[in-house]
């Protein structure tokens, strides 16, 4: 295996971005998001978002508007609106003379991020923890079953979305949940892309944290939840490094590739 394609340690490589951009991708994620949408705005978005997510859409990756709207089938003026809404969410980024890409995230911002992620969290978890409730507690267990019962695609992000949710207890802190799921998702491609699973002891990540909010031992949950992030931090550090180097050595010409 080269290093280009190599997995870090502790993680499984999802499928590669194929030598079409992300083109095949798109209409196959097009395709499976054609119905059940009140709008073509909040459907191109979810595209594009799933795309950029799964590795389809590369970091550092020119999405021109155009190609996009041609490959999903709509006009511009919703792939623009979905662009600037991924700027807002931290996945994409404008420049004067490239137009839009996919956000690059560097190892130094990643840790910043997940440093920034262990404070809020512990915080959110402490709060929960002070009113727990039984019917929370079971309501915990059934989401975190749900959760490890997915592997992959948009369905693994909702469901760890939505265990996190109640963890935190979103809908009574929602400024709180909001700054904690933007910064969730700014590295959630690398978690989602190159799914990671860890060494034996991180393998039933759900199940070790509910039993310790469950005991009511906050100490002991705080250190379940914590060690949880900063495992995970490290394989993304990890991925983000053996990144760099391919892109060290790829040639120039196919850097900023877009579909076409």
């Amino acid at each position: 295996m080269s290093a280009q394609n190599a997995a870090p340690r502790g993680t499984t490589a999802a499928p590669a971005s194929s030598a079409d951009g992300g083109a095949a991708a798109l209409k196959q994620l097009a395709g499976q998001h054609a119905t059940g949408y009140r709008s073509v705005g909040v459907m191109v978005y979810d595209i594009l978002k799933d795309a950029i997510l799964s590795g389809a859409l590369l970091p550092g990756q020119k999405l021109r508007q155009e190609t996009l709207a041609e490959l999903i089938g709509v006009s511009r003026l919703p792939v623009r609106s979905a662009l600037i809404q991924l700027e807002a969410d931290g996945l994409v980024e404008f420049h004067d003379r490239r137009g839009a890409v996919v956000k690059s995230l560097s190892p130094a911002q990643a840790k910043e991020v997940y440093d920034i992620r262990v404070l809020l969290e512990v915080e959110a978890l402490r709060l929960t923890m002070a009113a727990l409730t039984d019917a929370r507690v079971a309501r915990l267990r059934e989401l975190g079953k749900a959760a490890d019962r997915q592997q992959e695609g948009s369905d693994f992000v909702d469901a760890r979305t939505e265990f996190y949710a109640e963890l935190y207890d979103a809908e009574q802190r929602p400024v709180l949940w909001e700054m904690i799921e933007q910064l969730r998702l700014k590295v959630g491609r690398y978690v989602l892309g190159w799914r990671l699973v860890g060494d034996a002891e991180h393998s039933h990540t759900h199940e070790q944290l509910i039993e310790a909010v469950a005991s009511g031992e906050v100490d002991r949950a705080v250190d379940v939840l914590r060690d949880h992030l900063v495992g995970v931090r490290d394989a993304v550090l990890e991925l983000l490094e053996a990144e760099s180097t391919a892109a060290d050595a790829a040639a120039p010409a196919s850097r900023g590739r877009s579909p076409r």
